[in-house]
This record gives C-alpha cells, sequence and structure tokens, in this order.
C-alpha cells in the first residue's frame, strides 16, 4: 500500500475508472472556488450514469467512525447489502480501517479529497478492485461537512456471480493537497508509465 499527499503521475495514472474521474470533474465545477459544495448543490438527476454508486457519509463519534446516509442502488448491489444507516468501515481489518477513518477525517475536518484504490473478495474467490473518491460536501445545515463518495468497480459487474463481498484490502490512500483547487490539473512532468492506456472499453459509470 503506499499513501501519499503528492501527485504521483498525472490524474489518470491514479484514477483508473472513467466514473471516478468524471465524479471529480462534477465535483470541481460544483464548487467553484469554495472548499466544498453544498447539498442543495447536488441533483443527482443530472448524475443518472454516477447515481447508482454514489454515496453520502456522515461523520461520527467525532469523525472516527462514518455511517451511510444514501446509498446508491448499484453499490448496494456489489456490496449485495441495503448499506443505509450501516457502518461504511464494518467488515476492514483494524490496519485498512484506521488508515480509511484517518483519512475520510482529513476529508470532513480539513476538506480535503481523498482517493482509495480497495480490493475486495467474493464467495468464490473472485478478486475486484475498485477506484473510491471521498469528497468534502457541506451538509443542509450549513456547517457539517459529510463525505460525498463514488465506489466504481474495476471491471463488468453483470458478469459476477457471488452471494457474499468482503473488503479485501486498501492498496493505495492518496490525500489531495491543501489546495483544492489544483485537484485535476496535470503536472507539468509525469511520471513514465509501465503500460499504455487504450481508451475505450466498458464505462458502466
Amino acid at each position: 500500500m503506499w499513501v501519499s499527499g503528492e501527485a504521483r503521475g498525472s490524474q489518470e495514472d491514479l484514477i483508473l475508472h472513467p466514473g471516478a474521474r468524471l465524479l471529480l470533474d462534477t465535483w470541481l465545477t460544483l464548487k467553484g472556488e469554495r472548499a466544498a459544495p453544498l447539498r442543495s448543490d447536488l441533483d443527482l438527476r443530472q448524475m443518472h450514469r454516477q447515481a447508482p454508486w454514489l454515496f453520502i457519509l456522515e461523520p461520527v463519534q467525532g469523525a472516527r467512525t462514518f455511517t451511510y446516509r444514501l446509498v446508491g442502488t448499484g453499490l448496494c448491489g456489489f456490496l449485495k447489502q441495503d448499506m443505509t444507516g450501516c457502518d461504511f468501515l464494518a467488515g476492514w481489518e483494524r490496519f485498512e480501517r484506521g488508515a480509511i477513518s484517518q483519512a475520510l477525517a482529513a476529508v470532513t475536518t480539513k476538506q480535503q479529497p481523498a482517493h482509495f484504490r480497495l480490493r475486495y473478495l467474493t464467495d468464490l474467490e473472485q478478486r475486484i478492485g475498485a477506484d473510491m473518491l471521498a469528497l468534502p460536501m457541506t451538509a443542509r445545515d450549513g456547517e457539517t461537512v459529510h463525505v460525498l463518495g463514488g465506489l466504481f468497480p474495476h471491471g463488468n459487474p453483470d458478469i459476477w456471480s457471488y452471494e457474499r463481498l468482503a473488503p479485501a484490502d486498501l492498496a493505495a490512500v492518496r490525500l489531495f493537497g491543501n489546495k483544492p483547487e489544483k485537484i485535476g490539473v496535470r503536472p507539468d512532468v509525469q511520471a513514465p508509465r509501465k503500460f499504455r492506456l487504450i481508451s475505450g472499453g466498458l464505462d458502466l459509470s
């Protein structure tokens, strides 16, 4: 696992799923010059391709844990249960739980966006990777900061057949820098790629 507060290659090197990149672009547009958009700025009808994979988290116990307030149908189907009201960190091992909690706390207290690379394991021993974004969003009360998130599995969920899914490991987490307006800006010098990124394929965002 790598943890970083600095750029590591381009945005595309970090965020593999096109749906996650689209969510980041939408969030940047909604927030404008602010540190975070308002909940009232979010119109899920205009995000119909992403909405099934989105969620909103509320910090509890002093941002030591997080509860699902809203969960998209695609995400509930992927996790094989209705997650509304559940502990977001349930099922993760102690180390991963601590690392994810710490990063999410930075999202809500410092309003720092975060990107996670997660891996899950099915009851059929299938390993499924996913990109997850956690973005600050001001709640309807105008004060509390919630997490606007999106979890986007790599591959085609329609071809997977399993009954249970469990968190496996946290492959990477990146907190963006303290200047949110720089998020999404491609650095002048990119890290060399060890592979060629070919556009196209299935976009299930």
